[in-house]
């Protein structure tokens, strides 16, 4: 028992890091599943709908090979704090605009693409902050927890989200979105502390990225690799932007077939 209560003091700061984002990601799940529910309610349009995940991912693709650098040189705790605070924002904005009834897809289209650019920036960031967090013995015990709240994440979306969208409506989901935010946000302006790592890079961006190019030219097997997630995952997303209009326009579908499908379909939530 001592020896287990040491290990929970050890990963203390870890385990709170975890636990709040955890939460923030799945407050931000239930955002984006909603919203999708309503678009649909708005346009009827496949297109349309196909459209809000385009908006999500084009800002990662465009600044993803530039983000791993950005984040060696920023304060992890701050970058997370910053990224958080202005998706925060940005789903603050969509609860006004739908308060006064004038939310449009376009609006929505805006916010999917400032998420996209936070997450691009904000990802790196918190995987580099928790493995400082963590002793070395413990990192395949922070990526199982990783693993289960990357699960939870999937399953609890679907059920909470039409939940909280049926019985209260959008503004309710919106709500909670920026309430798990403000839980995130406190653990780690008071309660987390996320060590520096030992030392910066003294290299612009630009040459990281370069030097980044020039490993992956060295090592052809990582970059066949990466090639091959690329194609998976472009299958994925296509997939992924199809996928809420089918279900919610098909006779027999509606918004249950598609919350049961998203919650068994086996990918994270969270991870796109």
């Amino acid at each position: 028992m001592k020896g287990f209560l040491k290990e929970i003091h050890t990963l203390r700061d870890f385990l709170i890091l975890w636990l709040t984002q955890a939460l923030s990601q799945l407050g931000s799940a239930m955002s984006g599943y909603a919203l999708i529910l309503w678009s649909y309610r708005q346009t009827g349009s496949a297109l349309s709908t196909a459209l809000l995940s385009v908006c999500s991912y084009a800002p990662y693709v465009a600044v993803s090979v530039f983000a791993g650098a950005l984040s060696d040189r920023w304060d992890k705790r701050r970058t997370m704090l910053v990224c958080d605070s202005l998706a925060a924002a940005g789903t603050a904005a969509a609860l006004l605009l739908h308060e006064a009834g004038g939310l449009r897809i376009g609006y929505i289209y805006l916010l999917n693409a400032l998420s996209g650019l936070m997450n691009s920036v904000q990802q790196p960031a918190s995987e580099v902050a928790a493995t400082l967090l963590v002793p070395r013995e413990q990192y395949q015990r922070a990526s199982g927890l990783h693993s289960l709240s990357g699960s939870l994440v999937t399953i609890l979306t679907p059920a909470c989200g039409s939940a909280l969208m049926g019985l209260f409506g959008l503004r309710i989901v919106l709500l909670v979105d920026l309430a798990t935010f403000a839980v995130a946000a406190c653990a780690l302006l008071f309660f987390v502390r996320v060590p520096q790592a030992a030392e910066k890079p003294r290299e612009t961006v630009l040459q990281a990225a370069r030097a980044g190019m020039a490993y992956l030219k060295r090592e052809r097997g990582v970059l066949h690799l990466m090639l091959f997630l690329a194609a998976v995952n472009l299958t994925a997303s296509i997939y992924e932007a199809a996928l809420p209009a089918m279900m919610l326009s098909r006779t027999g579908g509606g918004e249950a077939a598609y919350g049961v499908l998203r919650t068994t379909d086996g990918r994270c939530a969270a991870c796109g």
